[in-house]
C-alpha cells in the first residue's frame, strides 16, 4: 500500500505544500517566535485552535479551550500529542467556505481530506516531517528541534505499541520504508528513527517492530518474480536496513529454519525438521530464490516453450531476454549482501546463514543419481543455490585476480578444521587433494579464527560445485537423454510412421527435454556468471600453484609465477588439507566451456592460469593423487584446442591455441605431463570401466596430436624416448616405455573388439534377414533386439577409438622408431599388425561386412591404410621385419599382396602401394632365411627354449622367486602390463632378475655347433 502523502512531494495546488520564503529575523521577538510556533502548527501538523480557520484543518478542542496566547515548542508538542490521540479526526475537520466568510463542517476534496485526517500515527508523523522539510526556509529557527518532535513521537508509538491500538505499526513502518525508495523525506524520517533507537542501549521494541516489518516483507516478497520492480524495492529496503549490525542480525536470526517462529517448513521425506529446502523458506531465502529455473520439478521452465520451430537467432534472442531480467536482480542481491557483511558485528551471522545453508544442500550434488523423486524437494532449488553462488561470486570479486597479494590471506586450516569458528562445516571430511596423515594434524582442533577472505573463498568454491556443477551434470544427462529418445522416435517412423501414438510420445518428450536443455543451457552461459567464474578460477590456479611449489607458503611475502618444472621440493603438506572439489570446479569450467561457449576462451582473462594449473598438477600425481581428477585436467585443457567442432558447432581461432603451446613460459613440459597422466589412469588400483579408461584418454589423443604440430614438442617427444630406451632395464620402467606399452595395449584390445562386435552384428543381421527373430515371443525377440542396439553402440565406440589409437601409433612411428625396435616391443608390436591386417584383408574380413558401415562408424579402408603406414614406418629396420615374419599365428606370404590390393582399390597413393609391396618382398625373404636358420635349431633341449614362447632363448634370466629360467625380452615384455611373476604372481620388477651367462654361453655354443654342422 502505497503512503498517501506522497501526493504532496510534487502537487504545487495543495495548500499544505506551498514554499515560503526565508523568514524575518526573529532575535529577542517572541511574537515572531509565537507566530512560527503557530505555522508549524497550521502547515505543518495540519491543526488548529481556531473555529474560524483560513482553510481546511483539524480542530483541537482541548487547546482550544485555553486559547493560548504566545506559542513554544511544548505547546506544538501538547498540540501534537492531542492530534495522535485522536480515534476520529473526520468528525474535528474544519472547512473554510468558499461562498461565504462563515466556517462549517463541511467536506473538502477527497484528495485533501485523506491527507488532513489522515489516523495511521507513523503515516501522519512521516507526513508532518516531509511537510517541515519542503518549508525548511520558513521554520529554519526551529527546524530542528520540531524534527525531533516528530522523532520523539514516532519512538514514543514504536515502545508503546498499545497507545494506538488497532494500528499495525510494522506494515505502516513497512510502507514508509517502501516509500522511501522513492522519497529522500520519507528515508530521511526513517534513518532518523532508526539512529535514534538503534544506538541507544535498549533497543528491544524497535526489535520487536522490525520482527513484524520482516514478517511482512516475507509475505509480499514470496510471490514475486525476480523482474518485478517491487522486489528491487524490497531489496533496496534491506540495503539501506544494512547499516545497521543489529537489523542485519535480527534478519539472519529470523531466517535460520531451526526459529521457532519461523514459517514451518515440511521435510516430505520425514528425515528430520530442517532441511536444504527449509532455508529457502525463510525471509532472505525467498529473497534469493527468484529465478527463471523451475523452483520444484513439477513446475515449467518459463522460456523456449517450442523449440522445434526456434531457429538459432530466436534462440539467442531468447537468450538475452533471459539473461537482462536476471543479471540486474543477481547484481542487487550481490549488493544487499555486500551492505550485510559490511557490518562487522552482524558479518557473523550473516556467514553463518550461509555456511549453515550449504551444509544442509550438500547432498544435492547427489540429487542427480537419485532415484527418489521427492530428493528434490528436501534440496533448495537450482535458482536459489545458483543466485547464491554469484552473491558469493560478487562478495569474492575483490581479491579474485591472480596473484594478488589478497590470496595470500586464504589460510587452508580452514578446510580441516573442527572447532567452532568455521561456520563451513565438515569440509574436513571431504577427499583432500593428496593423502593427509590424520594423526599429526594440530591445526585441525586450534581455536584458530579465520578471517573473511578464507570464509568467502571456501564457500564460493563449494556453492559452485552445489549449483552450477550440479547443473552441467544435469544438462549432460539431459542430453544423453535426448540422444536416447531420438534414437528410439527415429525407430518409431521407421516401423510405425510420424502419426502413431508412440512416435507422437516421443515427439513430445523430445521437446520437452530440448526446453529444459536450452533453459539450463542459457542459465549456465549467462556471461556474468561466466565471468565472475573466470575470475575466482584463474585466482585460484595462481593460489594453488603457489601451494604446490612453496614449502612454507604461509611465510610468502607474495605470489609469484613459478620459472621451472618439475617442482622438485617435497609437496607442501597444506595441499592435503584442500578439497578435491576446488580442482574440480575448474575442470568442470573448462570442460562446460568446451561444450558449449568454446568461443569465450578467446575473450577470457588471464587464460595461461589455467595451462600453468595443468603443467603443474596433472603429471604430478604427488601434488594431485587422484588419477581421474589428472585425467580432467586434461580434458579441461583439450578445450583450448582449435580446428575441431565443439558443442556450439563452432572453431576456436588457431591462433589463440598456437600462441599457447608456442609462448607459454612452461609449455615444454606438455609433451611429459601428458604422457604421465595418460600412464597413470592404467595405475590407478580400481576397477576403471574401460569405456571410462579411453574416454580419459580420448582428450589425451587430441591434444598429443595437436602438440605434434610443433617442433619443439615433437623433440622433447624424442628426448624421452631416448631417456626410455637407455634405462629400458631399470627397477621402474621408464615413462615413454610405459605408455607405448600401454598404447599398444589399447590398439589391440580395441582393435580386436570392435572386430569381435563387427562380426556378431553380421551375425545378428543374417538371423533378422532369415527372419529368426520374427518367429520368438515379443519379450525374447525385444531382449535380443536391445543386445544388438547395445551391440552396435559399443562396436561404434570401439571402431571411433581404435582408429584413433592407431592414428597416433603411426604418427609417433614415424618420428620414433628404435625404442619399438627393442625386442621386449617389436615383437608384440608386429603381431598385433599382423593380426588386424589379416582380419581386414584376409578371407576372414567377409565376417565384417553389416549393412551400414557408417551407423558404427566402420572404415575398414582407413583401418587398412592405417595400418599399413605403421608398417612402412619400420621399413628400414630389420628387427622389425624379422618380427613381422617370425609370427607364426597371423603372417603368410599372402597377407602383404591382399593388403595391397585393397589398398588399390581404395586409390591409397600409388608410391605408398609401391612401397608396401616391396616391403613385403622383403619380410618374405627374410621369412625365408629365418625359415632356414630355425631349421638349423629345430631339435634344440627343452632348457634351451623359453618356457612361454617355446622359442631358443638369447639372454636367458632367473626369476627370483619362481626360479623359471626365461629369455629377457619375454620377461621384460611381460613386466611393462603387469609387474609380477608370471609363474606364481609374486611382485617382480626387471632389476631383480638374475642373469644366466653360463646358461647363454652354453646356448651360444650349441647354436654355432649346429650352424657347422
Amino acid at each position: 500500500m502505497s503512503n498517501p502523502f506522497l501526493i504532496l512531494s510534487d502537487s504545487s495546488s495543495s495548500p499544505y505544500s506551498t514554499s515560503s520564503t526565508k523568514p524575518a529575523s526573529i532575535a529577542n521577538n517572541p511574537s515572531i517566535v509565537s507566530n512560527i510556533y503557530q505555522d508549524v502548527l497550521e502547515y505543518v501538523l495540519l491543526c488548529t485552535v481556531n473555529e474560524q480557520p483560513s482553510s481546511s484543518l483539524i480542530y483541537l478542542a482541548e487547546l482550544g479551550n485555553e486559547q493560548p496566547e504566545h506559542w513554544d515548542k511544548n505547546l506544538v508538542d501538547q498540540a501534537l500529542f492531542e492530534r495522535l490521540r485522536m480515534t476520529d479526526p473526520v468528525s474535528q475537520l474544519l472547512t473554510s467556505s468558499s461562498s461565504s466568510s462563515t466556517t462549517t463542517k463541511k467536506s473538502t476534496s477527497r484528495t485533501d481530506e485523506s491527507v488532513i485526517v489522515e489516523t495511521r500515527c507513523l503515516i501522519y508523523l512521516s507526513a508532518c516531517y516531509q511537510r517541515l522539510l519542503r518549508q525548511r526556509d520558513r521554520f529554519q529557527s526551529v527546524l530542528d528541534e520540531i524534527k525531533q518532535l516528530f522523532v520523539n513521537h514516532s519512538k514514543t508509538a514504536i515502545s508503546l505499541p498499545d497507545l494506538y491500538d488497532g494500528q499495525d505499526l510494522s506494515k505502516q513502518w513497512l510502507d514508509l520504508l517502501l516509500d522511501g525508495q522513492e522519497n529522500p523525506s520519507i528515508h530521511e524520517y526513517t534513518d532518523c528513527i532508526n539512529n535514534d533507537v538503534l544506538s541507544s542501549t535498549s533497543t528491544d521494541e524497535m526489535e520487536n517492530l522490525y520482527e513484524s516489518v520482516f514478517r511482512h516483507m516475507y509475505i509480499a516478497i514470496k510471490p514475486l518474480y525476480y523482474y518485478s520492480t517491487e522486489l528491487f524495492s524490497y531489496i533496496g529496503i534491506l540495503t539501506q536496513l544494512a547499516k545497521w549490525g543489529i537489523l542485519v542480525r535480527l534478519l539472519f536470526r529470523l531466517s535460520d529454519p531451526k526459529t521457532s517462529s519461523n514459517r514451518p517448513f515440511r521435510n516430505p521425506l520425514g528425515t528430520g525438521n530442517t532441511s536444504g529446502r527449509a532455508f529457502e523458506d525463510t525471509i532472505v531465502g525467498t529473497l534469493v530464490s527468484k529465478s527463471c529455473l523451475p523452483s520444484t520439478p513439477d513446475k515449467p521452465y518459463l522460456f523456449f516453450e517450442k523449440p522445434k520451430v526456434m531457429t538459432e537467432r530466436d534462440v539467442e534472442l531468447t537468450a538475452g531476454t533471459m539473461w537482462e531480467p536476471m543479471g540486474r536482480y543477481q547484481e542487487y542481491l550481490s549488493q544487499v549482501f555486500r551492505s550485510f557483511v559490511k557490518s562487522a558485528d552482524a558479518r557473523n551471522d550473516v556467514l553463518k546463514w550461509i555456511g549453515d545453508c550449504l551444509f544442509q544442500n550438500r547432498g544435492k550434488n547427489k540429487e542427480w543419481a537419485s532415484h527418489n523423486p521427492l530428493t528434490a524437494y528436501v534440496y533448495a532449488s537450482d535458482g536459489f543455490l545458483l543466485n547464491l553462488n554469484i552473491v558469493l561470486l560478487n562478495l569474492a570479486g575483490p581479491f579474485c585476480e591472480p596473484y594478488s597479494p589478497k590470496l595470500l590471506k586464504i589460510n587452508p586450516i580452514y578446510a580441516i578444521s573442527e572447532n567452532e569458528n568455521v561456520h563451513l562445516r565438515d569440509l574436513h571430511k571431504d577427499t583432500p587433494l593428496i593423502v593427509r596423515d590424520e594423526d599429526n594434524l594440530p591445526e585441525k582442533t586450534s581455536p584458530i579464527t579465520f578471517n573473511f577472505i578464507t570464509e568467502i573463498f571456501f564457500m564460493s568454491h563449494l556453492s559452485y560445485s552445489c549449483s552450477v556443477q550440479r547443473l552441467h551434470r544435469t544438462l549432460l544427462k539431459i542430453n544423453e537423454e535426448l540422444s536416447r529418445v531420438q534414437h528410439a522416435y527415429n525407430n518409431a517412423i521407421r516401423l510405425h510412421g510420424a502419426s502413431h501414438e508412440g512416435a507422437q510420445r516421443l515427439e513430445s518428450a523430445m521437446e520437452k527435454g530440448m526446453t529444459a536443455f536450452l533453459n539450463i543451457k542459457t542459465v549456465l552461459n549467462e556471461p556474468r556468471l561466466l565471468e565472475l567464474s573466470n575470475a575466482l578460477f584463474t585466482a585460484t590456479c595462481s593460489w594453488l600453484v603457489h601451494l604446490a611449489a612453496c614449502d612454507h607458503p604461509e611465510s610468502a611475502e607474495e605470489l609469484r609465477p613459478i620459472k621451472e618444472l618439475p617442482l622438485l621440493s617435497k609437496p607442501n603438506r597444506q595441499l592435503s588439507f584442500i578439497p578435491e572439489f576446488i580442482m574440480e570446479n575448474i575442470t568442470n569450467y573448462l570442460t562446460f566451456l568446451s561444450r558449449f561457449n568454446v568461443q569465450l576462451f578467446e575473450s577470457l582473462a588471464h587464460v595461461n592460469e589455467y595451462v600453468t594449473l595443468v603443467l603443474v598438477f596433472m603429471g604430478d600425481a604427488s601434488r594431485l593423487r587422484n588419477p581421474h581428477l589428472r585425467a580432467a585436467l586434461a580434458e579441461a585443457f583439450e578445450a583450448i584446442l582449435p580446428n575441431k567442432q565443439h558443442g556450439s558447432g563452432r572453431t576456436l581461432n588457431s591462433s589463440f591455441a598456437e600462441t599457447i603451446f608456442t609462448n607459454h613460459p612452461l609449455i615444454e613440459h606438455l609433451p611429459r605431463v601428458l604422457l604421465d597422466v595418460f600412464v597413470s589412469i592404467e595405475l590407478t588400483g580400481q576397477a576403471v570401466a574401460f569405456e571410462q579408461k579411453f574416454n580419459y584418454r580420448r582428450p589425451m589423443y587430441e591434444i598429443l596430436e595437436y602438440l605434434w604440430k610443433f617442433d619443439k614438442h615433437r623433440e622433447q617427444v624424442k628426448k624421452l624416448a631416448e631417456y626410455a630406451e637407455e634405462h629400458i632395464d631399470d627397477a621402474e620402467a621408464p615413462l615413454f616405455l610405459r605408455f607405448i606399452s600401454l598404447l599398444m595395449n589399447d590398439a589391440n584390445y580395441l582393435l580386436d573388439e570392435a572386430l569381435s562386435h563387427m562380426a556378431r552384428l553380421r551375425e545378428n543381421q543374417e538371423a533378422m534377414d532369415r527372419g529368426e527373430w520374427a518367429s520368438l515371443p515379443d519379450q525374447q525377440r525385444q531382449e535380443l533386439e536391445n543386445t544388438f542396439r547395445h551391440t552396435g553402440q559399443i562396436a561404434r565406440y570401439t571402431n571411433l577409438m581404435g582408429i584413433k589409437t592407431l592414428t597416433i601409433l603411426d604418427m609417433i612411428t614415424r618420428d620414433i622408431q628404435s625404442i619399438f625396435c627393442n625386442p621386449a616391443i617389436c615383437e608384440r608390436l608386429a603381431s598385433m599388425l599382423n593380426y588386424f591386417l589379416q582380419h581386414l584383408v584376409g578371407p576372414k574380413r567377409r565376417n565384417l561386412k553389416v549393412r551400414d558401415f557408417n551407423e558404427y562408424q566402420f572404415d575398414p579402408q582407413k583401418l587398412v591404410a592405417k595400418v599399413t603406414d605403421i608398417y612402412l614406418n619400420f621399413a628400414e629396420r630389420e628387427e622389425f621385419c624379422a618380427a613381422v615374419c617370425v609370427d607364426g599365428m597371423s603372417y603368410n606370404e599372402q597377407l602383404f599382396p591382399q593388403a595391397a590390393e585393397v589398398l588399390e582399390k581404395i586409390r591409397h597413393p600409388p608410391e605408398r602401394i609401391e612401397a608396401f609391396i616391396k616391403l613385403g618382398q622383403h619380410i618374405k625373404d627374410v621369412a625365408a632365411q629365418q625359415k632356414e636358420d630355425d631349421a638349423v635349431y629345430d631339435d634344440a633341449p627343452d632348457e634351451y627354449l623359453d618356457p612361454i614362447t617355446s622359442t631358443l632363448m638369447t639372454d636367458p634370466v632367473m626369476l627370483p622367486s619362481s626360479r623359471q629360467i626365461v629369455d629377457r625380452a619375454t620377461i621384460a615384455r611381460h613386466l611393462l602390463s603387469d609387474q609380477i611373476d608370471p609363474f606364481n604372481r609374486n611382485p617382480l620388477r626387471m632389476q631383480d632378475v638374475i642373469p644366466q651367462p653360463e646358461l647363454k654361453q652354453t646356448i651360444e655354443q650349441w647354436k654355432a655347433a649346429r650352424r657347422r654342422q
